[in-house]
């Protein structure tokens, strides 16, 4: 059986090292490729008396200087013998496939498509596979003992029918120790019973929530309905505030409704959003956003500022606040309210979406 585990183990990390190490080739390809073929194409295309000519020229020039592609491998050791392009297509139409390149050339769009092989050091990338293997079957069998040393010294625990009165108190005090320097701040005066029933019953994640809820000015009712609320992110503009897991957040203006404009796209099923490339703002989408921000009263510079489109720079800086507000109050917790993010392959730019799925998303108190 742990032959068979050991196989196992290595036939995924070695399919996985081919995988990862070819992708890191192609993906260095065309970031090389998106920063130097328009410095190489576009110059020739000036003096070009036929465009369509010149690219087809250009292609077939371009793929015999490609043949021989150096980069820097992410993985250890050259896991890559060799990249080769293949074929290199250059066009004034759109081209399809997934490795596709566009740039600006005057006033319209050139399209590049690139097709290449990987060819692998075979024996190093097994070498690495079997290195691999031989760590995490070491760290399972590490994991074991250890578990086993753990289970052999637990005490075996007291019967409920065999526990003193003294016992019983000893454990209901340990309970109830949690919420100690929540008293000690002031934060907790004058428990019912009632009360302190249910925060003996609070789990460990609810009792965080009961805290920050606590911090947060609400009272102690109110904290307990947070505590026990369920996991969602409403969104009430009029008050400038956010509401999650029934505790309410103050936010600035302009993050919040950018805040509240990436929950509404995630709300519609819109797909993650691709920041716009640099110097190209999106227009579209910031025409969208500045009619939302004069709607709930956005700032007029951040109204101002959307007329000229929508910029890669203004999004990442909106979203960094969101998360330093964020993390202010929740701290860790904040994690899964705010985004997700995926690299573009073709473009190298970063998607973004909002972490929360959208049944969990209340655009309005």
């Amino acid at each position: 059986m742990n032959y068979l585990k050991a196989l196992v183990l290595f036939l995924l990390i070695f399919f996985g090292l081919i995988y990862l190490s070819g992708q890191n080739a192609k993906q260095q390809l065309m970031m090389t490729l998106a920063e130097q073929l328009p410095q190489v194409v576009n110059p020739s295309l000036n003096n070009a008396i036929d465009e369509s000519q010149e690219l087809s020229r250009m292609s077939h020039s371009l793929l015999d200087d490609l043949h021989d592609i150096t980069f820097l491998s992410k993985l250890p050791g050259d896991l890559v013998a060799s990249l080769t392009v293949t074929e290199l297509n250059l066009s004034k139409i759109q081209l399809s496939g997934s490795d596709t390149l566009n740039w600006l050339f005057g006033n319209h769009a050139l399209y590049a498509s690139i097709d290449s092989s990987v060819n692998f050091n075979y024996w190093l990338v097994a070498f690495w596979a079997s290195a691999f293997t031989a760590v995490g079957l070491l760290i399972d069998y590490l994991f074991k003992f250890i578990f086993k040393l753990q289970t052999n010294r637990q005490k075996v625990p007291i019967p409920d029918q065999l526990m003193t009165a003294e016992d019983k108190l000893s454990t209901a005090i340990e309970e109830l120790r949690w919420f100690d320097g929540l008293k000690q701040q002031g934060l907790i005066k004058g428990l019912t019973a009632q009360q302190e029933l249910q925060l003996a019953s609070l789990k460990e994640q609810q009792q965080c929530w009961f805290s920050i809820a606590l911090k947060q000015g609400l009272n102690i009712e109110q904290a307990l309905k947070a505590a026990e609320a369920d996991d969602a992110l409403c969104f009430d503009l009029a008050n400038q505030q956010v509401i999650i897991h029934g505790v309410p957040i103050r936010l600035s203006k302009t993050p919040l409704l950018y805040y509240f404009w990436y929950a509404k796209r995630k709300f519609e099923a819109e797909p993650a959003y691709l920041n716009p490339p640099q110097g190209k703002p999106d227009h579209k989408n910031g025409q969208q956003l500045a009619k939302l921000m004069q709607q709930y009263g956005g700032h007029q510079k951040a109204i101002r500022d959307l007329d000229e489109g929508l910029k890669g720079k203004t999004l990442d800086q909106n979203r960094n606040k969101i998360k330093t507000e964020l993390q202010r109050v929740l701290e860790g917790l904040a994690c899964d309210y705010l985004f997700d993010s995926e690299r573009d392959e073709r473009t190298a730019r970063y998607r973004y979406s909002l972490k929360l799925p959208a049944s969990k998303l209340k655009l309005g108190p």
